[in-house]
């Protein structure tokens, strides 16, 4: 249930009237009204979920907009006349808008032929005003010939008129009652075979139709005629086949009404940049924008705890305790609705059964009633009416009246409405009423900041804090007299500011600890971010293993390869000669020989087992054997997880710590056969036609030799290819710590088939 005073206290009206501007059409606009607010969760949820739905087709094509349609239905039940004829267009323009809709929401195959039949059979038939268009094709051959008779007639005129210059009075025929009349001389009315059909007001002249002029009239109004009638057949048949449609109409405009609740509210969700909130048993709203302040609207941003009943709200005149306080029914009030406010999508609302609200001055001069005891009528209305699920709004509560008086009865409205509704609002300037939201369970204070250095509200609510109402410095920035602001000042000085200052010692401790939360946030996500990177490193080692275990499978792809040829040489001696015992001796070591290289590699890829527990610190400089494949290499740095390795075949990785063994003394002398200065570093070398770890091996000697000769940069010729060994270069120069950067060449320099490296 919601009020009227509540729709108007809240501007819901004003709201609405925003939202139903974008409907388009006129039972879509009628619809939009605060009736729409329902007690019902799921009723809430699915609306929601249909703006969200509208909201992603609106960067589609807009639909057209709808005419009214529903006189039809009233006129079509009250009486069997044809429609008129813009009645019959509307219901055609009514059907091309309905296509469109059904386009817009992407449901194109819901679209009958026979509504896009009779919508084109309308529209192409008939203008806006009902009148048939002359170039419909029934009409074009009776046009065609009312246009040769009228040509005939004029001929004839002209024919008779140059035959009997002195009989006629003019050189021209006339136009009269829609027939072509020859003026002619009045002593002439006896002329032979001529019908006088009038004459001219001073009589001199009169007008004659010859028999054969009489007879082409005839067969123009004849014609006319002709064209009516047909015009009216059209018009008769297009309004049956639109009484016909009516029940069908009616199902669309149903629908139309749905969708243009939809299309409005999304609209106005997307403009506001509003969102759904969740459901909850309390009220915490976030970053709320009221949306009749448009870009003017400061954020309001409060949080209550489930067990708060009533919020005393205080603070400066003028520093939005008001607007905190709509803001807060009006969002209610529209999530009720829509499911949608402007506030950010993790605020939380939940459902009330009713919304009271007093806020502003009822006084009417008809009820000879005071501001106050209006007020209190009202007031007393919503104490009858509110249950366990009702938010309250009361704004200046107990204002109008003796202080101690209206701050007493204050109270004691404030426990009640706390006992028997969901929530209860209120602002207030009364210290004692302050006071007692402190010492009451179950209610809480909260007040509009203020800013003491310039003297100006800063619209934030600040929590479990009152405010003051810093009347004096409100009446300075309102440009009251300064004799007056003085005096005020000088007869406060002496009076109790014990409440004021506990009030800036609590807001102290506030921002003290919004210092603290926000010190705790930023470590926080500090945290995150490391973890983050942690879990990305360990990504990217169990990419590098990946790539270790897939370099066997391509050493399989290169022995087998290297022994084709083998193979087709023993298959030819096979079937050109005898199979010998020392052929089939052969093959049978060939296909041992395959099996076994098979059984190796598959063991270096499959298997996961653990390395043998290896304890002993790793030292830079060390010889060491990395995974199950069990790769050699030297130890560059030793990482808190990870061991730097420098592989025999040019990588440069970071190996799990438990993937890593001190290599065979005796396989130490293996290592540095290597080593050299035997390498030459080239300033372009020509990777084409290699496999991905032949072009890293001969890249990694490139670099080597580079570093060796003072080489800064070089350039690598790869090719376009498909990208496979361009993009595994990139990632090889990616982990070398020698390269400063890598960039492919210009577009007249051989583009993203060559790339340029940069050597620190």
């Amino acid at each position: 249930m919601i009020s009227e005073r509540a729709v108007k206290d809240t501007e819901l009206d004003k709201v609405l009237e925003i939202i139903r501007s974008s409907a388009l059409s006129p039972e879509g606009k009628a619809r939009i009204t605060p009736e729409l607010v329902v007690y019902d969760r799921d009723t809430i949820e699915k609306r929601a979920e249909n703006i969200e739905e509208y909201l992603n087709l609106l960067s589609g094509k807009a639909p057209d907009p709808f005419p009214p349609i529903s006189d039809i239905f009233e006129y079509t039940a009250t009486t069997h006349a044809d429609l008129p004829g813009e009645a019959v267009y509307r219901a055609g323009e009514f059907l091309d808008s309905y296509i469109s809709m059904l386009v817009f929401l992407e449901k194109e195959d819901e679209i009958y032929s026979e509504d896009r039949e009779l919508s084109e059979e309308i529209l192409e038939s008939i203008d806006p005003d009902g009148n048939v268009y002359e170039n419909h094709p029934r009409l074009l051959p009776l046009i065609k010939k009312r246009d040769e008779i009228k040509a005939d007639r004029v001929r004839y005129s002209s024919r008779f008129i140059a035959e009997n210059r002195t009989l006629v009075q003019q050189s021209e025929a006339m136009f009269r009652n829609e027939r072509v009349v020859i003026p002619i001389r009045s002593d002439q009315k006896r002329m032979p075979g001529c019908y006088i059909s009038g004459a001219s007001a001073s009589g001199n002249t009169l007008f004659a139709e010859p028999a054969e002029l009489m007879a082409l009239n005839n067969e123009a109004v004849i014609a006319e005629e002709r064209i009516r009638a047909e015009k009216a057949r059209i018009l008769h048949e297009l309004s049956d086949n639109v009484r016909k449609h009516v029940p069908i109409l009616r199902k669309m405009l149903s629908r139309v009404i749905d969708f243009d609740f939809y299309y409005s509210f999304a609209l106005w969700a997307r403009k506001t940049k509003a969102s759904h909130p969740r459901d909850g048993k309390t009220l915490s709203l976030i970053a709320a924008r009221h949306p009749l302040l448009g870009n003017s609207a400061v954020p309001i941003s409060i949080t209550l705890d489930e067990d708060v009943k009533a919020l005393v709200l205080s603070g400066a005149n003028a520093g939005g305790k008001t607007v905190t306080m709509k803001t807060i029914a009006l969002f209610a009030l529209l999530n009720q609705i829509a499911g949608y406010i402007p506030a950010d999508p993790h605020s939380v609302l939940p459902l009330y059964s009713s919304v009271f609200t007093d806020i502003g001055d009822g006084q009417s001069i008809l009820d000879a009633a005071s501001t106050f005891s209006s007020h209190m009528k009202n007031i007393g209305v919503i104490c009858r009416s509110v249950d366990t699920s009702s938010l309250v709004i009361l704004d200046e509560l107990g204002s109008g009246t003796d202080p101690e008086e209206g701050a007493a009865l204050s109270r004691a409205i404030l426990s009640y409405l706390a006992e028997h509704a969901s929530l209860t609002c209120i602002t207030s300037h009364y210290s004692n009423v302050k006071s007692f939201a402190y010492s009451e369970k179950g209610m809480m204070n909260a007040s509009m900041e203020f800013d003491e250095k310039s003297g100006m509200p800063t619209y934030r609510v600040l929590e479990g804090i009152p405010g003051d109402s810093h009347a004096i410095a409100t009446a300075i920035r309102m440009k009251l007299p300064k004799v007056i602001t003085d005096s005020a000042s000088l007869a406060l000085r002496g009076g109790d500011k014990s409440t004021e200052k506990i009030i800036k010692a609590l807001i102290s401790k506030e921002r003290a600890m919004d210092r603290k939360i926000t010190e705790l946030a930023l470590l926080k996500k500090k945290e995150e971010r490391s973890a983050q990177e942690l879990e990305m490193k360990e990504k990217e080692l169990e990419k590098k293993e990946n790539e270790l275990r897939r370099e066997g499978v391509r050493e399989i792809n290169s022995y087998l390869r290297s022994t084709r040829k083998e193979l087709e040489k023993l298959v030819m001696d096979v079937r050109t000669g005898k199979l010998t015992s020392e052929k089939t001796k052969r093959v049978k070591n060939y296909i041992k020989s395959v099996e076994n290289k098979k059984a190796e590699e598959d063991a270096l890829i499959k298997e996961e087992e653990e390395l043998p527990l290896d304890d002993t610190p790793f030292l830079p400089g060390e010889d060491v054997v990395c995974g199950t494949a069990k790769s050699r290499g030297k130890v560059i740095a030793v990482n808190k997880n990870t061991i730097t390795v420098a592989l025999e075949n040019g990588l440069r990785m970071d190996i799990k710590r438990s993937m890593v063994r001190h290599a065979p003394k005796e396989e130490k002398r293996a290592s540095v056969q290597y080593g050299g200065s035997s390498k030459k570093a080239e300033y372009t070398i020509d990777l084409r036609g290699l496999t991905l770890e032949e072009a890293k091996a001969k890249l990694a000697d490139q670099i080597e030799a580079a570093l060796l000769s003072s080489l800064g940069s070089f350039a690598i010729i790869h090719g376009y290819g498909d990208g496979i060994l361009s993009r595994g270069l990139h990632e090889y120069l990616k982990g070398r710590r020698e390269v400063k950067d890598y960039h492919f060449a210009r577009p007249e320099d051989g583009g993203m088939g060559k790339t340029y490296v940069e050597l620190f």
